[in-house]
């Protein structure tokens, strides 16, 4: 619970927090969000993936914090712990990448609609402790640049984030014997606003890696449908499910689910940003 704990003092303690409804824009509840928030995130998530030799399963739970630091931009920071079980070798459990991010969003207002854009980068350290597999080398450093738009009318919201990630070392070149593995991946997040309190998602996301023959375990279409829940003094509840649209052999998952919390928050009280989501207004 320590790095719980680490975060929260982040995040959270050192303003005085006033609760924050809902932001402009719904937060996506599996795609990367280019919208600024300042809010802390409690993620459990759970994967499986099973061939005719090989057996995967995947927990983690982790927390993440943004805080909006100065006019559009915002900076966070995430840590968790992983749970992962393949055939035919011992459970392992490790800590995610330590990781920090920088992000610039802007909402442009047309009368009854709204236009997000939004871009941002985040480094990730090794993974310390954790073996090499054919998902991830955590001997090499993460480098994740991204992009995206929003637009918003009445009820409906639509989120997009286009992403490149590579891995890379110190001197940012590979070596003779060493590729680093990368990929490009788009996700989109239609919803919709039932009531006040409760939003439905169509969340979709597609990986395509920059070389297969590098990278063959991490090429994916999933569809993400879930569900949020706003109360009126305690956060979000969120959950969604994961399922895989290539064919079994291709698709890096079979099947998965999320549970999310979220605490959104403004720091001036006095002075709101933009604190009220379009649902608030039917």
């Amino acid at each position: 619970m320590k790095f719980v704990l680490r975060i929260s003092f982040l995040f959270i303690f050192p303003h005085f927090l006033y609760a924050q409804k809902s932001p402009n824009f719904s937060h996506p509840l599996q795609i990367e969000p280019v919208s600024i928030y300042n809010k802390i995130r409690v993620d459990g998530s759970y994967f499986d993936k099973r061939t005719n030799v090989i057996y995967e399963q995947n927990r983690n739970i982790s927390i993440e914090g943004e805080y909006n630091f100065w006019n559009h931009f915002s900076i966070s920071s995430s840590l968790g712990r992983n749970n992962y079980i393949l055939t035919d070798t011992e459970t392992s459990n490790t800590y995610d990448r330590f990781n920090l991010g920088v992000k610039y969003g802007r909402i442009i207002d047309f009368g009854t609609s709204s236009l997000l854009l939004g871009a941002g980068i985040r480094l990730y350290d090794k993974k310390k402790g954790a073996t090499p597999t054919e998902r991830e080398n955590p001997d090499f450093y993460l480098v994740r640049p991204n992009f995206g738009i929003g637009f918003r009318y009445g009820r409906f919201e639509i989120l997009s984030e286009f992403r490149f990630q590579t891995e890379t070392n110190k001197s940012f070149k590979e070596g003779s014997l060493e590729e680093f593995r990368r990929y490009y991946q788009f996700g989109m997040a239609p919803s919709f606003a039932v009531n006040q309190s409760l939003r439905t998602f169509m969340e979709f996301e597609y990986r395509e890696p920059y070389d297969r023959y590098v990278d063959t375990k991490t090429r994916f279409f999933n569809f993400y449908p879930g569900v949020s829940f706003a109360t009126e003094n305690f956060g979000t509840f969120s959950l969604s499910l994961q399922i895989g649209l290539l064919k079994r052999e291709e698709n890096a998952i079979d099947r998965g689910i999320r549970f999310s919390y979220f605490y959104l928050f403004d720091l001036d009280h006095s002075n709101s940003k933009r604190i009220e989501s379009s649902a608030s207004k039917f």
